[in-house]
């Protein structure tokens, strides 16, 4: 891998990793309910033992580790009872998947379970990682599942893309462990409901590389899976984070991974419908096409579920709100004169790839009028369709408002007063759009 110029971001990240006092924790509660023992003396970095080797650990642990700077990461002087081997991931993955109805065809292919067992029984997960695991399942569940979901779909696409040993094998891990940088993230903040501030969503948007960090040390890890870890979120187009990576940047692993990510929380959300087309088909520039293909043959025979209830009220009032958004851009972009529209230029074409959303599935923006009507005639699939093009642009002006927040230029100090008042005007409606 190319080195990379460091960011803010990077730094970031290494604070995060560095900042030990979340894991502590987690790991500290850990040990009230399962064997968690000191494999060697934890020191402070200043030279005071803080545990003994062959001590186990309990809650009460906590104030006194979490006061100190740590000689060394916390999790390489730590052994957990019942330690999550590869073999019994595989265990948790089936079982995991088997909550998940829609998944029952994959499980009930003999020849993909024996590639799966097969190859994770080749792989060594080091100690360090299971206890990381082992916090996760306790202490972040349903993250657990999502990293055990996103694995079962993601070695299923390896095996029918024929990836190589080396790669599917890197791609097994790189699902479970695609998440881990999540455990630096306060979990008030990724609490359903909650608004994430400005600096919140800077910790959010930096996980990829605090995962990278976590795994990047380990030579008993397939070649590639860090870097997986690092690019699951970036994106074909260059519009991904955190590196704004495009094309051939982007690593073979982390296109599958990418995929099958999003793929996973779509079933994980909805079961395996029409969204996941869908959502594919609205992004087809964002993820590679071949991975995209695969996932329709896994997935392309399921239809929508006839038990599936749609909101009505809330497809009419943001197909409305969304109306009035556009109507509103409209208005705003005749505004914004030839000198400065090249200052504003990254916010024009992000909106204009909003509009492209609408209108690529076949709705016309300019025409919402005619999207309330098809709503209102209550058609299941048309409905489904709708909800998931509202969910697309709800995720997608949330990016917006993040990329502005992390790049205010385009409400600089070069523009006129009253074109940065009319921007500030329309991005606050984007906001209520997105907070409803």
């Amino acid at each position: 891998m190319q080195p990379r110029p460091q960011t803010e971001q990077d730094e970031l990240a290494r604070q995060a990793v560095g900042e030990n006092s979340l894991f502590v924790k987690a790991v500290t509660e850990l040990a009230d309910t399962h064997e968690v023992v000191a494999s060697e003396d934890i020191f402070a970095r200043g030279g005071t033992k803080l545990v003994s080797r062959g001590t186990r650990l309990s809650g009460q642990f906590y104030d006194r580790l979490v006061a100190h700077k740590l000689l060394k990461p916390i999790e390489q002087s730590l052994s957990v009872s019942d330690a999550l081997d590869a073999s019994k991931l595989v265990s948790l993955m089936h079982a995991e998947a088997r909550r998940v109805p829609s998944l029952a065809p994959l499980l009930e292919q003999p020849e993909l379970l024996e590639q799966l067992g097969k190859h994770f029984s080749q792989l060594s997960i080091p100690g360090p990682l299971t206890l990381r695991l082992a916090v996760m399942q306790s202490d972040r569940p349903k993250l657990f599942q999502h990293a055990m979901i996103s694995s079962v779909v993601a070695t299923a696409l390896g095996i029918s893309g024929q990836l190589p040993r080396e790669e599917l094998q890197a791609l097994s891990l790189a699902s479970v462990f695609h998440d881990v940088g999540e455990l630096c993230i306060q979990p008030a903040f990724l609490a359903p409901g909650h608004q994430m501030s400005a600096e919140e969503r800077r910790h959010l948007y930096v996980h990829p590389i605090t995962g990278f960090l976590m795994l990047r040390d380990f030579a008993e890890l397939p070649k590639g899976t860090a870097n997986a870890v690092l690019q699951h979120h970036e994106r074909i187009d260059g519009s991904g984070y955190p590196y704004r990576l495009s094309g051939d940047a982007i690593s073979t692993v982390s296109r599958y991974l990418a995929v099958a990510e999003v793929a996973a929380s779509l079933i994980e959300k909805h079961g395996a419908d029409k969204r996941i087309g869908m959502k594919f088909r609205m992004n087809k520039k964002k993820y590679d096409a071949g991975v995209v293909a695969l996932t329709s043959r896994l997935f392309g025979s399921f239809a929508l579920q006839p038990s599936e209830k749609l909101d009505e009220v809330y497809l009419m009032t943001h197909l409305t709100q969304l109306g009035k958004l556009f109507e509103g851009w409209a208005a705003l972009r005749k505004t914004i004169s030839g000198a400065d529209l090249e200052r504003v230029s990254v916010l024009v074409e992000r909106v204009n790839a909003l509009q492209m959303l609408v209108i690529e599935p076949g709705f016309d923006q300019c025409r919402i009028e005619d999207i309330l009507a098809m709503a209102g005639d209550a058609d299941p699939e048309i409905c489904m369709e709708l909800t998931t093009l509202l969910d697309e642009l709800n995720w997608q002006f949330k990016a917006l408002l993040s990329g502005i927040e992390r790049d205010p230029s385009v409400r600089g100090e070069r523009l006129p007063a009253a074109l940065r008042a009319g921007i500030d005007g329309w991005l606050a409606h984007v906001r209520q759009f997105v907070d409803q």
